[in-house]
């Protein structure tokens, strides 16, 4: 019989990730972008559009208590993005997830050849008590590119919550300084050298701002221990006697922008008192004579 003049159509080729390919997988450029989400719980109104668009073409995102909303957040991701949650806000150990693990986890995911945008997402601004240095070091020894998008910090929106600037000449605010309110308790050397510093930003200090208070005023329950201990090492800078004293004024703002937004006017004489009873985590405390300006004006948050 005489034979088909049609051709049979080739095999299909394999995968190019297919075992059986002769094809080598290629590697893509991977690129990390540690990005900034904003503050406001229960919103995205402070997420920048640069930051929405590099969470739209983000293959995977690290992310951990945003302090905004993460649902509406990460609902902005493609529907092939891959998302892990590394929280670690208020040492909740059940869900804690280490640094050094985070670090790990970058290097990893990038390396790895599978994913062109990674995407570190984080609450508030990156740059500002967000652990950026032990990540950027860990993409830097690994030879991994990087880039830094930044995002709307508590430090500047609870300003703006009070109505007030951050630096201003004529109420004595040429320069402000921001610290842990951790270190009021573990590292007085720290409040110690902000003695002369016009305005100062205090960042987690809602759960012990009575201490922050005290290391402010430099009063002696400070420590008599760790003062001393400073004395000795510093000499006359340690005993430099602070510009605050209990009539400087103050302002704490909690959850700023968020759902649970409440702020106070106050002293250092009597914040403690007025906050008295509240859950004030996550806050901003301000102290300075630029707080005169601050008021508790009215705000449409949502408009």
């Amino acid at each position: 019989s005489r034979k088909s003049d049609k051709t049979p159509p080739p095999p299909p080729s394999p995968s190019p990730n297919s075992p059986n390919s002769q094809t080598p997988f290629v590697k893509v450029d991977a690129r990390v972008f540690i990005v900034g989400a904003g503050v406001g719980t229960g919103s995205i109104q402070n997420l920048t559009i640069r930051a929405a668009n590099i969470l739209k073409s983000a293959d995977v995102v690290i992310y951990d208590d945003l302090g905004v909303d993460s649902e509406e957040t990460l609902s902005l991701c493609g529907q092939k993005c891959k998302k892990i949650y590394v929280g670690k806000r208020g040492g909740r150990a059940e869900k804690n997830t280490s640094q050094a693990e985070i670090n790990s986890l970058l290097v990893e995911l990038s390396a790895s050849g599978r994913y062109k945008h990674v995407v570190r997402l984080k609450g508030g601004d990156p740059t500002i008590f967000g652990r950026l240095g032990n990540e950027i070091e860990a993409l830097k020894r690994a030879k991994i590119k990087y880039e830094i998008v930044p995002g709307v910090s508590s430090l500047v929106a609870s300003a703006a919550a009070v109505g007030m600037p951050l630096t201003e000449t004529m109420r004595g605010g040429k320069h402000f300084a921001c610290i842990s309110g951790h270190d009021a308790k573990t590292n007085p050397d720290a409040f110690r050298d902000l003695a002369d510093v016009d305005t100062v930003v205090v960042f987690m200090g809602g759960k012990n701002i009575a201490s922050v208070v005290d290391a402010l005023l430099m009063n002696p329950t400070f420590g008599s221990e760790q003062a001393a201990a400073t004395t000795k090492s510093r000499g006359s800078k340690a005993t430099a006697a602070s510009k605050r004293t209990k009539s400087t004024p103050c302002a704490v703002v909690r959850d700023v922008d968020g759902a649970k937004e409440k702020r106070w006017l106050g002293t250092l004489g009597d914040i403690v008192e007025k906050t008295e009873g509240e859950k004030l985590s996550p806050c901003v405390f301000i102290v300075g004579e630029i707080c005169k300006s601050a008021t508790l004006h009215e705000r449409n948050v949502y408009l």
